[in-house]
C-alpha cells in the first residue's frame, strides 16, 4: 500500500488537504471520488514512491485495449461520469503500465480535454483509427455505441488472428520438432555411431552421403546457427523498411494459396474497420484515408490509396475502383456497390468481411489437412533414410557371409 498526500474541492468553495492509503494512484483517486471530492493533486507521500513508481512496468496487449474499450462502453452507456468510468477501469486492471496512462487519461479529461485528446496522448496503445472514432462518437453523443461497435471490430480482429495462428500453430511445430530431431541426430548422435563404418572397404551410396553429412555437421553445426540467426536478423530488417515490407508484401500475394488467405485476412479487417467508420458518421474520403492503415501488406495499402485517389476524391463512387482493381476480388466490388446504391455501405462491408472471414477459416482448416500429413510424411523419410543408411552395411555385410 502507498500512502498518498492529496488536495481536493470539496463542494463550490471548500478545499480539504489530507493523506490516505491505496494501491495505487489510480485507486487513491476513485476513493477520493467516493468521498465526493474533486482532485486538484494526489502525490505519492515522500519515502512511498518506489510502490508507485511499479506502475512503469508492464505491457500492454492487444487485448487489454479490447477489454478496456468493452468495459468504457458498457460504464458509459449505465450512464456513469466519464471521470468516474475511468477511475473504475483503472482501479480493476492488472496492467502496471495500463494504470499509469489511465491516470494520465483521467488527468487530462478532468482538465477540461475530451477523452478522445486525452487518448491521442497515447498514440503508441490509441491508433489514429481509434481517437478518430472516439471523436466521432463525441460529436454525435453516442460514445457507448461507437465503443462498443469498436470493442466488437477489435475482438473479431482477435477472432482472425487466433484462426490464422491456431491453423499454422501444429505444422510449424510438427516442422520445428522435425528440424530440431534431424539436426540434433547429425550433430552429435551420428558422429558417434559411424566410426563404426571406417573400417569398411566399400560402403553402400546412403551410407557415404550420410557419413559426409553427419562429418560436415558436427565440425560446422556453430557456424550453422550463427548463419540461420543471421539470416533471422537480416530479414526481420530488412522487414520493417519500406522497401523490406513492399517485397515481402508482393511475395505474400504471389504464394499460390497463401495468397489467398493473405488477401481474405487483409479485406475482412479493412471491410469491418471502413463499415464501423462509415457507421459512426466519418465522411467516405477520410475513412479510407483511416482505413487504409488497417491493411499490414504494403502491396494492399498502396492500391487502396490509388483507389481513393482516383474514385473518391474525383466524385466517382468507390466500388468503381475496387471493380477496376486486379487484387481485389469481383464480389468486394459487386456488393459495395450494391450497398452503395442502396443507401446502406455499411451492411454491405459488413457481409464482405463475414464472408472473407468464414474464407479464411475453412482455408485455415484446408491448410492444417494438408500440411500435417506432408510434414509427417517429409520428416519420417528424412528419419527413415537416415535409419536405413545405417542399417544397409548391416544387411550387406550378412547377405556376403
Amino acid at each position: 500500500m502507498t500512502t498518498f498526500v492529496y488536495k481536493a474541492k470539496h463542494g463550490p468553495d471548500l478545499t480539504v488537504e489530507g493523506e490516505l492509503t491505496a494501491e495505487s494512484h489510480s485507486a487513491a483517486l476513485a476513493r477520493l471520488d467516493a468521498m465526493g471530492y474533486i482532485p486538484l493533486k494526489v502525490e505519492a507521500r515522500a519515502g512511498t514512491r518506489g510502490s508507485a513508481a511499479r506502475l512503469h512496468r508492464g505491457r500492454v496487449r492487444y487485448h487489454d485495449v479490447t477489454v478496456l474499450t468493452r468495459q468504457l462502453a458498457s460504464l458509459t452507456r449505465a450512464g456513469v461520469p466519464i471521470l468516474r468510468a475511468l477511475a473504475t477501469i483503472a482501479g480493476q486492471t492488472e496492467n502496471a503500465r495500463l494504470q499509469q496512462v489511465m491516470d494520465s487519461v483521467q488527468a487530462v479529461v478532468r482538465d477540461g480535454s475530451p477523452l478522445s485528446a486525452a487518448l491521442g496522448r497515447h498514440k503508441d496503445l490509441f491508433p489514429e483509427l481509434y481517437i478518430s472514432l472516439t471523436r466521432a462518437g463525441e460529436s454525435a453523443g453516442k460514445l457507448d455505441t461507437v465503443l462498443f461497435s469498436l470493442a466488437e471490430a477489435r475482438e473479431q480482429e482477435e477472432e482472425i488472428r487466433r484462426k490464422v495462428q491456431a491453423a499454422m500453430a501444429y505444422p510449424a511445430l510438427v516442422l520445428a520438432v522435425g528440424l530440431v530431431t534431424v539436426f540434433v541426430l547429425l550433430s552429435f548422435f551420428l558422429p558417434q555411431v559411424v566410426d563404426l563404418y571406417r573400417d569398411f572397404r566399400k560402403l553402400p551410396l546412403p551410407t557415404r552421403m550420410l557419413i559426409g553429412m553427419s562429418d560436415f555437421m558436427a565440425a560446422a553445426w556453430h557456424w550453422i546457427l550463427m548463419v540461420l540467426v543471421l539470416v533471422i536478423v537480416v530479414v526481420r530488417r530488412l522487414a520493417a523498411l519500406e522497401k523490406g515490407k513492399s517485397f515481402f508484401s508482393i511475395l505474400a500475394l504471389k504464394i499460390p494459396f497463401f495468397n489467398r488467405f493473405v488477401l481474405d485476412t487483409e479485406i475482412a479487417r479493412f471491410a469491418r474497420t471502413l463499415a464501423l467508420l462509415l457507421e459512426s458518421g466519418v465522411p467516405i474520403d477520410r475513412a479510407l484515408a483511416l482505413g487504409r492503415d488497417t491493411f499490414r501488406n504494403a502491396v494492399l495499402r498502396e492500391e487502396i490509396s490509388k483507389i481513393r485517389e482516383q474514385t473518391v476524391q474525383q466524385g466517382i463512387p468507390f466500388s468503381e475502383g475496387l471493380k477496376r482493381s486486379l487484387l481485389f476480388p469481383p464480389l468486394v466490388g459487386n456488393m459495395t456497390a450494391v450497398g452503395e446504391e442502396g443507401g446502406h455501405m455499411e451492411s454491405s462491408l459488413v457481409e464482405v468481411a463475414l464472408f472473407c472471414e468464414k474464407n479464411v477459416e475453412q482455408r485455415g482448416r484446408i491448410a492444417v489437412s494438408l500440411l500435417e500429413p506432408i510434414l509427417i510424411l517429409g520428416v519420417g523419410l528424412v528419419v527413415g533414410f537416415i535409419v536405413a543408411a545405417m542399417l544397409l552395411p548391416i544387411f550387406e555385410l550378412g547377405t556376403g557371409l
